[in-house]
């Protein structure tokens, strides 16, 4: 495959595999009742800078995780979504094309405060992993905050039922302020500079691409933002700076997708790599 973007645009997007096979499989089987052969998924990975064994401990690692299914037909194996692996993907596709801003916004807060017992302390990472993902961000008082109403008990799961949370939403009051909250709850700078860096690479990639070159730019583009959408709150844009770059990135992240989706489409690999369930 000629690699036609230069070296400091796609090509310099580094994503782990896994983020890359969770954007192909979001793209190319959420939703849809088919499965896609293993050989063709190592053929692609490869367009990536994935080796052959490093892909197919990911596709074992994926199925044994309960995200893929394998089945075999004829000589050759073939990978589809379990009903786990389409929630999961449903999850961060929503993620992936949640727009920039949301100008809808009452005042309130959801306050999460949590004890985890000594012998759970393995749900500690869980739950910062799920708050953080449905967007709270962590105060040095030792509580989770967010903007708007959240169901709580729905992001953190039944495995947390015997675990003591308190949940409360309301409004801030003086001393705090709006302003202040985020400011303490989140990193606004870092997440700026990372949708500026994401303006930077992709606003200057070329989109006149052969059709791998474009099917693998986009599961890298794909996979860049969702890196995002796990790092940004979704913050109401009152409570956003002026000028917020996510606005722009958004723009080139959904004006790339489609063009490399249409110089891509009708890959014969994929047509030829993929069955009906």
């Amino acid at each position: 495959m000629q690699n036609s973007a230069p070296a400091d645009s796609t090509s310099a997007v580094t994503s782990t595999p896994q983020s890359l096979l969770l954007a192909f499989l979001g793209m190319h089987l959420l939703r849809r009742p088919i499965a896609i052969s293993g050989g063709c998924i190592v053929e692609i990975f490869g367009w990536l800078d994935v080796g052959q064994s490093a892909t197919r401990s990911l596709l074992a690692r994926m199925t044994e995780r309960g995200i893929l299914e394998r089945s075999k037909h004829g000589r050759n194996t073939f990978y589809a979504l379990t009903p786990r692996g389409s929630a999961v993907l449903d999850d961060g596709s929503r993620k992936v094309w949640r727009g920039a801003g949301d100008a809808d916004w009452d005042g309130t807060w959801t306050t999460v405060a949590l004890s985890v017992p000594e012998d759970s302390r393995h749900l500690r990472h869980r739950a910062r992993s799920r708050l953080g993902w449905s967007g709270f961000g962590y105060v040095p008082s030792g509580l989770w905050v967010a903007p708007r109403r959240h169901d709580v008990q729905s992001i953190l799961g039944a495995e947390f039922a015997d675990t003591d949370i308190t949940v409360m939403v309301g409004r801030t009051s003086p001393p705090t302020s709006d302003e202040s909250l985020v400011a303490t709850a989140y990193d606004l700078d870092a997440i700026s500079d990372r949708y500026m860096e994401f303006s930077d690479r992709w606003g200057r990639t070329p989109v006149d691409l052969n059709a791998e070159d474009a099917f693998a730019a986009r599961i890298r583009l794909q996979a860049h933002w969702l890196s995002l959408g796990r790092a940004d709150p979704l913050l109401p844009t009152a409570l956003l700076p002026e000028r917020w770059p996510a606005t722009t990135a958004d723009t080139i992240f959904r004006k790339l997708d489609s063009e490399f989706e249409r110089a891509s489409n009708g890959l014969e690999l994929m047509r030829r790599s993929t069955i009906s369930r």
